[in-house]
């Protein structure tokens, strides 16, 4: 019995060690016309990568590999999956990402 229990332990550990790998990242692109913002944060004119893994509560901005910017989010649950990514600003600030195929977004949390 002792040596069963140990096997399910290990296999349980095993399992908790590997969750990261399953994990997906989430990305978008987003283009700034130098006004556009993300928590707090001016992006100058440019591409950008927005990345956020599975469960995470921040997301990056990447710009030529670059992190810089990160902005925390939380997770919501959209009604039907979007036909394809995209970026919603309000008033110049980036407030939601929402990943194409999934029901899931990421909003950005104001510090206001």
């Amino acid at each position: 019995m002792r040596l069963k229990s140990i096997q399910l332990l290990a296999s349980l550990t095993l399992l908790t060690l590997a969750a990261p790998v399953w994990a997906r990242t989430h990305s978008a692109t987003a283009i700034s016309d130098g006004s556009t913002t993300v928590a707090g944060t001016q992006l100058k004119a440019g591409d950008y990568e927005l990345k956020v893994d599975d469960n995470a509560s921040q997301l990056q901005v990447i710009q030529n590999g670059k992190v810089v910017a990160q902005a925390p989010v939380h997770w919501v649950q959209l009604p039907q999956k979007p036909a394809g990514t995209s970026v919603l600003l309000d008033d110049g600030k980036i407030v939601e990402v929402d990943f194409g195929g999934n029901t899931q977004a990421v909003q950005i949390v104001s510090s206001q």
